[in-house]
This record gives C-alpha cells, sequence and structure tokens, in this order.
C-alpha cells in the first residue's frame, strides 16, 4: 500500500473517509475477493436461513438508505 496515500485519507474526516472506503468497494468485483472454505460454508448457511425465514430478511436498499440516514 502506498504510505502517501493512507497518509491522505487519513486527513478527511470521518464521514469522507467512510464515503471513500463505500467509492473504493464499488471498484472491486467478486472475483476480487477471495472466499475461503469457511467463509463458503456459513455463505450457504446463511442463505438457507435466509430462504427458510424470507420474512426476516430486509433488502440492502433498505438497510442501507436506514444507515445513510443516522449517519445524517
Amino acid at each position: 500500500m502506498r504510505s502517501d496515500l493512507l497518509a491522505q485519507a487519513l486527513k478527511l474526516p470521518p464521514i469522507e473517509r467512510l464515503e471513500l472506503i463505500e467509492a473504493l468497494w464499488d471498484t472491486l468485483s467478486p472475483a476480487d475477493l477471495p472466499v475461503t472454505d469457511e467463509e463458503r460454508g456459513i455463505l450457504d448457511q446463511r442463505m438457507s436461513e435466509m430462504k427458510a425465514t424470507p420474512d426476516d430478511e430486509r433488502p440492502w436498499s433498505e438497510v442501507k438508505a436506514r444507515l445513510d440516514k443516522s449517519r445524517h
């Protein structure tokens, strides 16, 4: 990692650092994110639970909107 970029990012206020994290995260594809066998097992279990109780789940857009609202 380039230490000069990190130093610049650390000068940003927390909300702008969060926005930077989100912007960087959005540039990644699934292939960029390695998943271990253990993590794959956890994801498979959670998908099974979600399918078994769909009314307990909320779409990401709803969760994100609630989080965005609480930040402002």
